[in-house]
């Protein structure tokens, strides 16, 4: 059914353009909300690679309703960026939320998460002097985007982090959490609270940013998924996001403790993030680690061996991540 549509975008496409002579498909990547297909718009003097999105029902919502808030979100960020004279979003070609899809100008660069897996195995990248640039860039750009769209600010409702932390920390121990561990995360983080200010920054959220997400050229930061992204809510949500993103990494056996701690630090420091605000990111990093775990890994329920190994690497990472993040606080 998917091929169909792209059929039918890519018609639909050319007719928008008329100066476009062809449009050659060159790559297709499903994934578990969409599939991904990656084109090439031919002219008679230039040609242009496109990025098409076509997404899968989930749950209530459609493909269209999806296609649709991800197309006004880029339209949003857009504007907003041109006031501010900023880059880093993809162009949107035309709204195709109809056949519930998304069609931009592909983001140029290269993935934080190529650049990272580089700086772990290839000696050459031993300095991870570029590296620590980009996290850097990252967090520069990220403070741009949340000064961007700013929306003021928004008191800290450490109560209903808390819960929520507590109901996800539950959820983790069906998964094999340790009850010390558990106990160390939340009165950790009831701790790092009680430090925090009353309000915090406000602004649009992404909900996205991550080193998948994040591609690099030229020291520009781009990034090329806005789906997920509200108008408002806690700025440091994103920034907690990407710290957990980075961590989560230890996972694997190419990246080590001191890539992941030097990179959150330059982000933060690109950020700006202030003291009080690191109280609550450490808070915030944890609670999305603990959705890791919680989400499982996405295999076959035949696959039980892949589930269980899975199960006792993230519950390993956890406690390890714990006693860094929220062991001095508790």
């Amino acid at each position: 059914m998917a091929e169909n549509v792209v059929d039918q975008l890519f018609s639909n496409l050319r007719q928008s353009m008329p100066e476009c002579t062809a449009v050659r498909l060159v790559g297709h990547t499903p994934k578990s909300e969409y599939y991904l297909y990656e084109a090439v718009l031919e002219f008679p003097e230039k040609q242009e690679r496109i990025s098409a999105k076509i997404y899968r029902a989930k749950g209530k919502e459609s493909s269209k309703a999806q296609a649709r808030r991800e197309y006004e979100n880029l339209l949003e960020v857009q504007q907003a960026f041109e006031k501010r004279k900023i880059t880093g979003a993809p162009m949107p070609l035309g709204d195709f939320s109809e056949l519930g899809a998304v069609i931009t100008l592909k983001v140029p660069g290269l993935p934080l998460q190529s650049i990272i897996m580089k700086a772990a195995l290839l000696p050459g990248y031993a300095d991870h002097k570029g590296l620590r640039k980009s996290a850097t860039a990252a967090g520069e750009w990220l403070r741009s985007f949340h000064k961007t769209l700013a929306q003021g600010a928004i008191v800290l409702d450490t109560a209903a982090v808390l819960k929520d932390l507590q109901a996800v920390a539950k959820a983790c121990k069906r998964e094999g959490l340790e009850d010390g561990d558990m106990q160390l995360i939340l009165s950790g983080a009831e701790q790092s609270l009680a430090k925090a200010t009353k309000t915090t920054a406000a602004s649009a959220v992404l909900h996205e940013f991550t080193p998948l997400n994040i591609s690099l050229c030229d020291g520009r930061v781009f990034l090329c998924d806005y789906s997920g992204m509200e108008a408002t809510g806690m700025a440091l949500l994103d920034v907690g996001h990407f710290m957990a993103a980075i961590e989560a990494l230890e996972k694997y056996p190419f990246c080590n403790r001191e890539i992941t701690s030097s990179m959150q630090e330059d982000f933060l420091a690109g950020y700006g993030v202030t003291a009080s605000d690191r109280a609550v990111v450490r808070v915030l990093k944890m609670r999305e680690l603990l959705r890791m775990f919680a989400a499982g890994r996405n295999v076959k329920d035949a696959a039980v061996r892949k589930k269980v190994m899975w199960a006792n690497v993230m519950k390993k990472f956890i406690h390890e991540a714990a006693n860094r993040t929220l062991s001095q606080a508790a």
